[in-house]
């Protein structure tokens, strides 16, 4: 089958593209022939992704590469006016190329500003996306349940977020695993930046709460002075400095390594690779692990008012000694499983 794979597929890493990534992996490992346009602003290191620059850049990319198409997925999580454009784009394109056209929105803050949009613009928008794609995939039942107020409608599927992760030396960074198989909790900080709340966050727990000797806390510092902001964490880290581990934010390997331990996973707000709010919020996740995947289950978003990063401090530390579930129907059936018996669903005969 040829397949199309549009969404964020850049660093720096985080759910969004691991899971992008992940999906293009096992797609090509099943044979099918796979081609990816990137829609971030940063542009993806594999070589095999393509970057296209600008609106009318993407919109030339599309044509091309949808051209001769079995199916065109596009992935995002939803809350871009132009990256809402890009999608509707995409199902247009598979209409003319009479290709199956499938959207997955991703969790996170669709479930809110979904239910914001203008009537002048974004409920069209949405309206108009969700009655021409074949299939509309949602992540979780709260954004799911949220679309259904711009009506419930047949093509409409609910399919976990997940990330698989290898146990091969060529997709994982062995020497990260060594060091982090014997910690008992592993949390992970992504596209750090400084003066941001997960910033505030990260330096109260390395200073203001006491972390038990075996939880490992991974940090990936956004592009910037990482350096300085590096010295400033181990200074801060005291007796935990040799806890802590840093890795790049745009080595996918390492990132796989540290998500296939992780615990909690903390970073900005983002959408198709676009930070915001990233001084006032932060998003918190609980990972369950799975034979050689990676759910996410339980989420929280918090929304600074005040001096609350001790607070949320205490609740990560909570949320990391709890247990992640429950797991029943979370594999089953298997997510990638279900996404390809969803390509596979007559891509024949469509009308224009």
């Amino acid at each position: 089958m040829k397949i199309l794979l549009i969404g964020n597929f850049a660093p720096p890493f985080e759910e969004e593209n691991l899971q992008n990534i992940t999906l293009y992996n096992r797609l090509v490992e099943d044979g099918h022939e796979c081609s990816v346009i990137n829609i971030s602003k940063h542009p993806a290191k594999d070589q095999r992704f393509i970057n296209p620059v600008g609106y009318a850049g993407y919109l030339l990319t599309l044509l091309r590469c949808a051209w001769k198409k079995d199916v065109i997925h596009f992935s995002t999580k939803g809350y871009l006016r132009v990256g809402l454009l890009k999608m509707m784009l995409s199902i247009f394109a598979a209409k003319v190329v009479r290709a199956k056209s499938i959207v997955t929105f991703y969790s996170e803050f669709f479930s809110i500003l979904g239910q914001m949009r203008s009537p002048f613009g974004g409920t069209q928008t949405l309206n108009t996306s969700f009655f021409l794609a074949d299939r509309i995939i949602f992540a979780d039942k709260d954004t799911y349940d949220v679309a259904t107020m711009y009506q419930k409608r047949p093509n409409f599927e609910l399919v976990p977020s997940f990330i698989y992760i290898p146990d091969g030396p060529s997709e994982i960074n062995t020497l990260l695993s060594g060091k982090l198989q014997d910690k008992k909790k592993v949390i992970v900080f992504t596209n750090i930046i400084r003066d941001s709340f997960p910033f505030e966050i990260l330096r109260e727990m390395l200073t203001g709460s006491s972390m038990e000797e075996d939880t490992a806390i991974v940090i990936s510092l956004s592009a910037g002075p990482s350096m300085d902001l590096k010295k400033q964490l181990e200074t801060a880290g005291g007796e935990m400095k040799e806890n802590l581990i840093f890795i790049e934010e745009d080595d996918v390997r390492s990132a796989f390594s540290a998500f296939s331990r992780a615990d909690i996973i903390l970073r900005p707000l983002t959408c198709d690779g676009e930070m915001f709010f990233e001084k006032f919020t932060v998003s918190v996740r609980k990972i369950l692990h799975e034979d050689n995947s990676a759910f996410f289950p339980d989420s929280l978003v918090f929304i600074k008012e005040g001096n609350t990063a001790a607070l949320c401090s205490n609740i990560i530390k909570t949320m990391s000694s709890s247990e992640a579930g429950p797991s029943s129907g979370i594999k089953k059936p298997d997510p990638y499983e279900k996404i390809r018996r969803i390509y596979g669903e007559s891509v024949t005969s469509f009308p224009l």
